[in-house]
């Protein structure tokens, strides 16, 4: 499945929007304004909330926490030290690998060798914009706030 996210520019707080293929709206992602740990909400289209994340602080390079509903952790993601974007990525228990150009925001993760998400950034757009292909059928909405989550802690680094 494809699914397209339109970052919202001239906001005080983080905001994406999330489409389908045929730009139908179906999920969103909010910031709080002013969080030191960087929190971030994936909404659905009825302004529950799905997943939400929040980064550690007082570290070195970023690590931030995603949590389902129930307050469960479900995904880590920590930079790692590197003069290229380098991550270690648990997904529900399973350590993923991110390869690419990460500068770039093109890259695909993996999971035992297996495509699970494609990421490409479009050059050319008023806001970050990303093309984003799921390639299971369970657990879509989290692969798509991993994506945001990559993307925040690339941005924190420029």
């Amino acid at each position: 499945m494809k699914f397209y996210i339109k970052q919202k520019v001239f906001t005080f707080k983080d905001k994406f929007s999330i489409t389908d293929e045929n730009q139908n709206p179906i999920y969103q992602v909010k910031g709080k304004f002013m969080s030191i740990t960087n929190k971030l909400e994936l909404l659905d289209i009825n302004e529950n909330i799905l997943y939400r994340s929040n980064r550690k602080v007082l570290t070195f390079l970023a690590k931030y926490f995603i949590f389902d509903q129930n307050e469960e952790e479900v995904a880590t993601i920590n930079r790692k030290l590197s003069f290229r974007p380098r991550f270690d990525l648990s997904i529900l228990g399973r350590e993923m690998q991110l390869e690419g150009s990460l500068f770039q925001h093109s890259f695909t993760i993996f999971n035992n060798g297996q495509s699970v998400a494609a990421i490409r950034k479009k050059i050319i757009s008023w806001g970050d914009s990303y093309e984003i292909e799921i390639f299971e059928s369970e657990n879509i909405e989290l692969y798509l706030f991993v994506v945001i989550i990559l993307d925040q802690v690339i941005h924190e680094k420029n």
